[in-house]
């Protein structure tokens, strides 16, 4: 009779854990995803994809204030010409991820490698109050990390720095690609300055312009490096490094 009584209740509690048990391999499923675009975008794109699979959120282009940061390594393309393929790219993985675990670090959104290069902007997706400040203090320990970096380089015969830039204003951030191949990232004039600024540093070096330096010059020390006619801008661009943060 007992029996008889019991056997009502056994089929919700089977329903239940089998529900339970398609939940949790649900959520595993959608971690285990996350954990693959995490590592092929920055993750804060890769949640946006996640949360709106059709992608309209990452469509519509529009305008926002932001700063870029583009560093790129000086040597090295004497260096790759030089090296085995294999030890270019074990000095690459190992560069990367010293530079993108700061990106991860101040929430940057990390456009995209370009063999020894990285491209950095705040402000989108994430938005960011002291949007400069973060940018520059990321930028600064880059700095000092590669730095680091170049004491191993040197030992094994690499002559290679790091070189920064760092720009900020309003730029057109979104989508940009074909249908088969997008990527989200900044247009004009700010991304432009940046990677000229680049160009010109030298190793150990953050260059910035006169419009950014406005925006953070009760928060950094700097040194005057010249006037100078960067590639595809009229006019001569005043040229500072940032040497560290004031006390």
């Amino acid at each position: 009779m007992l029996e008889q009584k019991l056997i009502p209740f056994r089929r919700p509690l089977v329903d239940c854990n089998k529900a339970m048990k398609e939940s949790g391999f649900q959520k595993e499923n959608e971690l285990h995803r996350m954990y693959r675009l995490k590592r092929y975008f920055s993750p804060q794109i890769a949640e946006i994809v996640l949360k709106c699979p059709d992608g309209d959120s990452l469509w519509e282009s529009h305008r926002q204030e932001v700063t870029v940061v583009v560093l790129d390594l000086r040597g090295f393309t004497r260096f790759a010409n030089n090296a085995e393929p294999e030890e270019v790219m074990a000095l690459l993985r190992n560069y990367h991820a010293e530079m993108g675990r700061l990106v991860f670090k101040f929430d940057g959104t990390l456009e995209r490698f370009t063999g020894d290069g990285m491209m950095v902007f705040f402000n989108d997706t994430v938005a960011c109050e002291l949007q400069t400040k973060k940018a520059v203090t990321m930028a600064l320990e880059m700095r000092d990390r590669g730095k680091e970096l170049r004491t191993g380089w040197l030992a094994k015969g690499y002559d290679l720095d790091l070189g920064i830039g760092l720009a900020a204003g309003y730029a057109t951030v979104g989508n940009f690609g074909f249908e088969g191949r997008m990527d989200y990232g900044v247009v004009g004039k700010v991304p432009n300055l940046t990677y000229r600024l680049c160009e010109e540093a030298s190793g150990g070096q953050i260059l910035t312009n006169q419009n950014t330096l406005s925006k953070i010059e009760d928060f950094v020390h700097v040194e005057p490096v010249a006037q100078l006619q960067l590639k595809g801008f009229t006019h001569p661009v005043s040229v500072f490094n940032i040497v560290g943060t004031k006390a």
